[in-house]
């Protein structure tokens, strides 16, 4: 093998990780928030599915304006000051 087929071996493979990078979904940042705020709340999936769209519901009422994630953000980090 000469240096030259090992230089191409590597930029393909870089190539092919940048293509699957570029091709990747990108992962959904309100995922994790919204575990952890059913983790906080204890309750089963379906009533804390429940009680955060009611919560969310209301937050969009007092904050209008704000992004989904936002909402989230508040209400976990509200969760996470009353446990202490």
């Amino acid at each position: 093998m000469t240096p030259l087929h090992v230089v191409v071996g590597i930029a393909a493979v870089f190539a092919l990780l940048f293509l699957y990078g570029l091709l990747q979904r990108p992962s959904d940042p309100s995922a994790g928030l919204r575990e952890r705020y059913l983790k906080l709340v204890r309750l089963s999936r379906a009533d804390g599915e429940a009680q955060l769209a009611e919560r969310l519901e209301s937050l969009s009422k007092r904050f209008p304006g704000r992004t989904y994630a936002w909402y989230l953000k508040w209400l976990v980090n509200d969760l996470e000051r009353a446990k202490r």
